[in-house]
């Protein structure tokens, strides 16, 4: 009992933490999708895109953890509140698809980021539709929460909510294809 009462204490600070880590992960993380598919138009990555492709992928490493023990802290605060909340269930689902894109990304596709014929070789081509359909996956994603955490409240069910983002998902997935061969084919 003792640390929901904490967790209570410390609310308005964390918010703002939390807050703050999501503007900053969110900025870098979209700033890392559009800075790559601007670097790819060459179809080369050289020293310099990759370490800045590098630094902002640490910045949302480090924003999602802060992210996630902020959020655990604020669901602390009020439990009830928030186990009974359509939209805090919808970010949390759509936080696991934000986690486990960003795990594909790091140790899927970055090593061969690494490759610089990544965007040459044929048999590179699946994993360079990955990392332009995990792209895709982050824009929404994080668009997704800031947009669910700006909204006061919804009146829709937590299915609805989440059948809408995997909509968008799907949509965002068939673009990014739709983009890569166009870019790089």
């Amino acid at each position: 009992m003792e640390f929901i009462e904490f967790a209570k204490y410390i609310k308005i600070p964390v918010t703002v933490l939390h807050v703050i880590s999501v503007v900053v992960g969110m900025g870098s993380a979209l700033v890392s999708d559009i800075l790559f598919s601007f670097f790819s138009k060459d179809k080369h990555l050289d020293k310099k895109e990759l370490g800045v492709l590098g630094m902002l992928s640490k910045i949302v490493f480090y924003a999602l953890i802060v992210i996630s023990i902020s959020g655990i802290l604020i669901f602390f605060s009020n439990v009830e509140k928030y186990t009974h909340s359509t939209k805090f269930l919808s970010k949390m689902t759509i936080m696991f698809v934000l986690l486990f894109n960003g795990y594909i990304l790091n140790h899927y596709v970055w090593p061969h980021l690494l490759n610089k014929n990544f965007f040459t070789l044929k048999r590179e081509i699946n994993i360079r539709r990955l990392s332009f359909v995990c792209g895709a996956i982050s824009v929404i994603s994080w668009l997704s929460i800031c947009a669910l955490g700006v909204i006061d409240s919804l009146s829709f069910s937590y299915g609805f909510i989440v059948s809408i983002y995997f909509s968008i998902i799907f949509f965002g997935v068939i673009v990014s294809l739709i983009i890569e061969k166009r870019e790089l084919n």
